[in-house]
């Protein structure tokens, strides 16, 4: 296998183990918004901030380009579907459509 189809199934794999993945960089102030969104929702995203990974994290962009045909972060999946980038995620929220997703996604850290 090519080094990008084994990327390509590290990613799926990863969105498919995850209820909710973000992709992200630290300074992106999207990505920033989208993951403050889940801790107000008490939900932990798997968050993977693509400027930390080094030569990796632009591969991953190129990968999560190919299969979401989005190359702008955030990049947000719940329970395995590619859900879109901050204004997305955050449309969703108003129109109250996130939160089910994420209570199907078992995406919610339980109140203990």
């Amino acid at each position: 296998a090519s080094f990008g189809s084994r990327l390509e199934d590290a990613v799926k794999k990863t969105v498919a183990e995850n209820p909710v993945v973000v992709y992200s960089k630290t300074w992106c102030s999207y990505s920033s918004e989208v993951k403050s969104l889940f801790k107000r929702l008490n939900v932990d995203p798997l968050v993977v901030e693509l400027d930390e990974l080094g030569a990796q994290g632009p591969q991953i962009q190129k990968v999560l380009e190919r299969l979401t045909g989005q190359h702008t972060v955030p990049n947000v999946f719940i329970g395995g579907k590619h859900i879109g980038g901050c204004t997305d995620t955050v449309k969703l929220y108003r129109k109250g459509e996130l939160e089910p997703l994420l209570s199907e996604a078992n995406a919610k850290k339980s109140q203990g």
